[in-house]
């Protein structure tokens, strides 16, 4: 699988990745599939009678079925029909065969802007600065906000499952993540859909660390999943000096205006925001 134009873009903006150390766990358990979220069956259909094979995910974003030296999948909320024999069919199911097959937490992107504007995750107005969190296996951004102070969310888009309530991970629309870890507690349920700015949790003692990224499509090449199949990468945050790349500790002020917030909305949404805000 190649996809020459996102490999390029994502190879220029990804940060660099470290090596987990064994107390590097939030990251990680984060993205485990929580306990039986995504469940298969073969059916009958009651309409016509053909057999089904349907995936059923319990969540609120997509995962991605990778079967190995064979066709894979993406699983959208709800009930994904993967494979139909039409009644009194004579037919060879390629699934009689065993293969290897894993499930993996969102699906490729299509298109992926660099240049896409983040909110910063404290209120409008406020100063904040980043440094690495070093706790974290890979490339994470630790906010330098006090314990108890209100977490917000840096981009639109739905809660997803997780299994650790310190711990929220938000699917955008383009399907990247956005994984807020180390709080204190979190204020959102999954199957939340939040706009950037509002809430999603209380920081911790040690503030709020923030990690993003992709499941990237170069890392199943050949019919083989690379080891860790996810790409971190360091968004432009909207701040009072523009829509900047944060430098690791400096201090910025952060914007969070209707036109970031709006950016996504249709026009009938961004009508009706505007019109609830009064």
């Amino acid at each position: 699988m190649k996809n020459i134009r996102f490999k390029a873009a994502a190879a220029f903006f990804l940060m660099s990745v470290s090596l987990p150390s064994v107390s590097a766990q939030s990251l990680k358990s984060l993205m485990r599939m929580p306990f039986d979220v995504v469940e298969s069956k073969w059916e009958i259909n009651s309409i016509n009678g053909n057999q089904e094979l349907n995936y059923y995910n319990k969540d609120f974003c997509d995962y991605y079925l990778y079967r190995q030296q064979d066709t894979s999948y993406d699983l959208s909320p709800g009930k994904n029909t993967i494979f139909t024999i039409r009644e009194n069919e004579a037919f060879d199911n390629p699934f009689k065969n065993a293969t290897y097959y894993s499930y993996f937490r969102g699906r490729f992107p299509k298109k992926f802007n660099v240049a896409f504007p983040y909110a910063l995750p404290v209120k409008n107005g406020a100063e904040v600065s980043w440094k690495t969190d070093l706790r974290e296996p890979f490339k994470t951004l630790n906010f330098s906000v006090r314990q108890g102070d209100t977490v917000y969310a840096v981009r639109g888009g739905t809660v997803c499952m997780t299994n650790n309530e310190r711990q929220v991970l938000v699917y955008h629309s383009d399907y990247t993540f956005a994984a807020y870890l180390m709080l204190e507690k979190k204020l959102v349920d999954p199957g939340t859909e939040v706009l950037a700015g509002e809430p999603v949790g209380v920081a911790g003692p040690s503030g709020v660390s923030v990690s993003f990224f992709f499941l990237d499509e170069n890392k199943f090449e050949g019919g083989l999943a690379s080891g860790y199949p996810y790409s971190h990468y360091m968004p432009v945050f909207r701040t009072s000096e523009g829509d900047v790349r944060m430098e690791e500790n400096k201090t910025y002020k952060a914007v969070t205006d209707d036109a970031l917030i709006m950016q996504e909305m249709s026009k009938r949404e961004q009508k009706k925001y505007l019109k609830n805000k009064k």
